[in-house]
């Protein structure tokens, strides 16, 4: 078995800048190490953010460590980066990012999540989503206090229960055995805000090569008004 990967990251129709970026590895063991980030704090804070993130995989991809223990320890790097250049640096009150990252190996994958990017699996025809986003208005449906569609209206919508180099994190972690023919699709929000999740699952579904999904996935985004970055991995594994 093996993965076939692609990916893109597009500033969208209204931002100036990107304060997205991803992150694709194939270390020496084999394992395969993916991730998205999505800056926050306002441009150039935001973009530095995700920056210095990903500049923390590229240090510590190669850390001899099981699986899960290597996937906190670099949440843990990136975050105590962050909180260091912002102390270091005036003008950088609110900077952060969010991160989500995931180590294949052996036809398992381990993720680790801070924020609102997201991971699907795309398994037998459906797509699932395996992550929860660490919005406000996310903890406050699962307590009953908001129902979806009230979530959906909120002025707050967008607003993180936590993300790297906010004061405190507690960042969820999971695995899952895949099967042949299942898809990974690690993305930031300017891609499922914009474009319905029964949209998503009808591009993975076609039969068309990992190159063209991200493109019509991109599209969509742009077509459905491409308001934020766009930033797109998939890994089908094969």
């Amino acid at each position: 078995m093996s993965m076939q990967i692609a990916s893109a990251s597009h500033t969208g129709n209204l931002r100036k800048r990107n304060e997205d970026r991803l992150f694709v590895s194939s270390l020496t063991d084999g394992e395969l190490l993916l991730a998205v980030a999505d800056g926050m704090g306002g441009a150039p804070q935001g973009e530095k953010a995700a920056s210095i993130a990903v500049e923390c995989l590229h240090e510590m991809q190669n850390l001899a460590a099981p699986p899960q223990q290597k996937l906190k320890a670099l949440m843990l790097k990136a975050h105590n980066a962050i909180l260091r250049y912002g102390r270091s640096h005036s003008g950088n009150d609110g900077m952060g990012t969010t991160m989500t990252l995931c180590l294949v190996h052996k036809g398992v994958v381990n993720w680790a999540h801070v924020g609102d990017s997201r991971l699907y699996r795309y398994h037998k025809n459906k797509l699932y989503l395996l992550t929860t986003d660490h919005r406000f208005v996310e903890s406050m449906v699962r307590d009953g206090d908001m129902t979806i569609a009230e979530a959906k209206r909120h002025p707050f919508r967008n607003i993180l229960d936590q993300s790297l180099g906010c004061p405190e994190i507690d960042p969820d972690y999971g695995a899952a055995a895949l099967d042949q023919g299942d898809i990974l699709l690690l993305c930031t929000d300017g891609l499922y805000d914009e474009v319905p999740f029964s949209t998503i699952e009808k591009i993975l579904l076609e039969e068309s090569d990992l190159q063209e999904k991200i493109n019509k996935l991109l599209y969509s985004a742009l077509n459905c008004g491409g308001k934020d970055n766009i930033t797109i991995i998939v890994a089908s594994y094969t």
